[in-house]
């Protein structure tokens, strides 16, 4: 699967390209990060990076620039494309190469009524490690264009739901908070961010294996990822939740006010 970069400019090993001069590429097995912009600032970019050099790790891949490097390449890409809103994806198989790409972000009717979703019985190779594999994403983006879906929730063959197509999902039942073990799922950052704020709440959280059948014993269900931010689901087949439950309004609450402080903290001058 290629991507294409959005705008002017692209980065290409650290130089600033025109987008006309892009060159398409396959990036299966490539590693990957996306970073969400906002008001000119990469959101938990030091989160992102940290994830990104231990995918490079854990697939056995060469890791071409630093941490710091990278971080100042992103920065020049937003100042020379002009845009401050958007995502940036970074990506490296052969070479390393950073450019705006189209985002999918729920509008305000979604994160206030919930969005549905659907299921697709799949399983992520390297499942802590950000790596693009083309099977999975082309099935999930099929059947959410049959379907209208937001997003799709992988089950594997054990029954169990381990994560979104490209997010990670939590449950909520009665004062609980439950996602599926980190072990089995992409440690987003997102879902870093939404675990944090649950134990600074003071919800009860806890991981646990989550079986598909087991659905109806929770209350409302939510997503987390770089473009839905947290995301309430009204439904996940024919099973309906509640989008309005508290503890996920909480969330969605808190994360706003932590990213909003991040901008805060981290505007260009």
């Amino acid at each position: 699967m290629a991507f294409l970069p959005l705008y002017k400019y692209y980065i290409l090993n650290g130089e600033i390209k025109p987008v006309a001069a892009f060159v398409p590429s396959e990036n299966d097995g490539g590693i990957y990060e996306v970073i969400r912009v906002e008001r000119g600032v990469p959101l938990f970019i030091g989160e992102h990076l940290q994830r990104f050099f231990s995918s490079v790790k854990i697939a056995r891949k060469i890791a071409l620039y630093s941490k710091f490097e990278i971080i100042a390449f992103v920065k020049k890409l937003i100042v020379e494309n002009g845009i401050d809103a958007g995502n940036i994806l970074i990506s490296c198989r052969e070479s390393l190469k950073i450019f705006f790409v189209a985002h999918k972000y729920p509008t305000g009717k979604m994160v206030a009524a919930g969005v549905e979703c659907g299921i697709l019985y799949a399983e992520r190779v390297n499942p802590n490690a950000k790596v693009l594999q083309t099977t999975v994403r082309q099935k999930a983006e099929k059947l959410m264009s049959e379907h209208n879906y937001f997003e799709v929730l992988l089950v594997n063959r054990s029954g169990r739901i381990t994560e979104g197509s490209r997010s990670n999902v939590f449950f909520v039942k009665g004062i609980e908070i439950v996602t599926p073990p980190g072990n089995n799922v992409l440690l987003g950052v997102t879902r870093k961010k939404t675990i944090e704020l649950a134990q600074k709440l003071g919800y009860y959280f806890y991981e646990q294996e989550i079986e598909f059948d087991k659905l109806p014993d929770f209350d409302a269900v939510f997503i987390t990822g770089t473009s839905p931010k947290i995301l309430p689901v009204k439904q996940i087949g024919k099973q309906l939740f509640d989008p309005q439950n508290k503890i996920v309004r909480d969330l969605i609450a808190g994360y706003n006010q932590l990213v909003d402080e991040y901008v805060k903290r981290y505007l260009p001058n």
